[in-house]
């Protein structure tokens, strides 16, 4: 073990201890300790991984703080390994020398306009606990190639970029759990132009992610536009916002309408999302099972569903409490999909809507969609709108709405575009324009009752 303190760093915030750190990380063997201070450095401290061994950077028990006055990374790990993650492509000597390097109990407080976390590229089981990263750019910048990455128990805190960022990277297997991630102004957990498989975001507050100068801003965002993600899990997260122009929680974007491959195969289970201009947005994404979570206070939508195929949603809260004040619209839009299970979902407007809407959930330019066992109460202008989409069926449903809501027309609205639409076994609130409507050539209703 080696003490920075034993290479000549002061600690005391004021001298300039870069040089110091440095050659503690080139001669001590890799377990490097921060005594009780505040340790001021002026250039990123690189740590070469194939050079001196494994290594570790950690206080005593948190006290001590890292103050990066200068640009780039506070510090910047570059390892070797540019296989994957099987077992025989791991050499001796990333065994020996490059595994798991470690970062715990440290505070990285940034002090310039460019000055980053930490970076890291080409390593194999980066770890990074008990962190608290704060007032720097992009807190953790994971690129270029990296494996077996854990992110658990950290405070990433008021940085102007983005909290943990993945860019231009190819990784796979990355945990990201228990974690406090907020007022990063760029983003909380954001991905571009990578190639990610297992992701797993578990158990994190995710909070307060945007800009109010800006807009566009999200608390989780794959962008994958170029690039892929595929195989992950976002599960049992709170993830809140504040409104902002054109934001969501949670956003996926995809190539196009004619390649939803690129992002997909993700499961978002157990969360609570809401307080955003849109809770969760798809954009040209495939297989996706959104279920269980709470969302609320979407201030324009609270499902943005675009050029998508393979969806299942289902056993979600569409709610808010009405004891909270404001204007909150909670839409659900579908656009382009195809392949869209929606079931046993709870949508409740408990608010006026912030935006002019024409429905709880409208749907255009879809096919094979399937709505079942759904509860829509105090629904907008109408409970579902159809516009030109095919084998839909609503089943086993209940419509209801407000006695105050004077602009009520239908539960479900079919326009003339529209075919094979079949409506059975449900309960239709009445309208201005009755139950339902429904052309003749669209398709076919039987078994429905006014819930009235």
């Amino acid at each position: 073990m080696g003490s920075v303190i034993d290479f000549g760093a002061k600690g005391d915030g004021i001298s300039d201890d870069t040089i110091a750190i440095q050659h503690a990380v080139e001669k001590s063997g890799g377990d490097v300790l921060f005594p009780r201070g505040s340790y001021l450095i002026t250039k990123p401290i690189r740590i070469m991984l194939g050079n001196t061994g494994p290594h570790g950077f950690r206080s005593e028990g948190g006290t001590a703080r890292v103050l990066m006055r200068g640009a780039g990374p506070a510090f910047q790990i570059i390892g070797t390994h540019q296989k994957s993650a099987l077992p025989e492509h791991i050499s001796t000597n990333l065994w020996l020398k490059e595994r798991m390097p470690l970062f715990q109990d440290l505070e990285i407080t940034g002090d310039h306009p460019e000055a980053d976390g930490i970076s890291c590229e080409g390593s194999m089981q980066p770890t990074f606990k008990s962190l608290l990263i704060r007032k720097c750019r992009n807190a953790l910048h994971l690129r270029i190639r990296d494996r077996n990455v854990i992110i658990s128990d950290c405070h990433i805190f008021d940085n102007s970029g983005i909290g943990i960022f993945m860019d231009k990277i190819n990784l796979h297997q990355i945990n990201i759990t228990g974690n406090h991630i907020s007022y990063c102004k760029r983003g909380g957990i954001v991905v571009r132009e990578s190639e990610i498989r297992n992701i797993q975001i578990v158990g994190n507050d995710i909070e307060y992610n945007f800009d109010p100068l800006e807009s566009g801003s999200n608390d989780i965002l794959f962008d994958c536009r170029k690039g892929t993600v595929r195989e992950g899990t976002i599960s049992g997260n709170t993830i809140q916002a504040k409104g902002s122009p054109g934001g969501a929680n949670i956003r996926f974007l995809g190539v196009g309408k004619d390649n939803p491959n690129a992002v997909g195969l993700l499961a978002i289970s157990g969360n609570l999302i809401g307080s955003q201009e849109t809770a969760i947005h798809i954009n040209a994404g495939r297989s996706f099972v959104i279920s269980g979570n709470s969302i609320y206070s979407g201030y324009h939508h609270s499902l943005l569903l675009e050029d998508s195929e393979h969806l299942v949603i289902g056993s979600n809260s569409i709610d808010h409490n009405p004891e909270y004040k404001g204007n909150s619209t909670d839409a659900i839009v579908v656009s382009g999909c195809r392949n869209l299970q929606f079931t046993g979902n709870i949508v409740q407007h408990t608010r006026p809507a912030e935006i002019p809407v024409e429905a709880s959930m409208a749907i255009t330019d879809s096919t094979n969609v399937q709505i079942s066992s759904c509860q829509f109460h105090q629904v907008r202008k109408r409970g579902i709108l159809l516009n030109n989409s095919s084998m839909v069926r609503v089943s086993g449903c209940l419509f209801t709405s407000g006695k105050e809501q004077a602009d009520f027309i239908t539960s479900v609205d079919v326009d003339e575009k529209s075919k094979k639409v079949m409506l059975s076994d449900n309960f239709f609130a009445k309208g201005n324009n009755g139950n339902f409507n429904l052309p003749l050539h669209a398709g076919q209703a039987s078994n429905n009752i006014s819930s009235d």
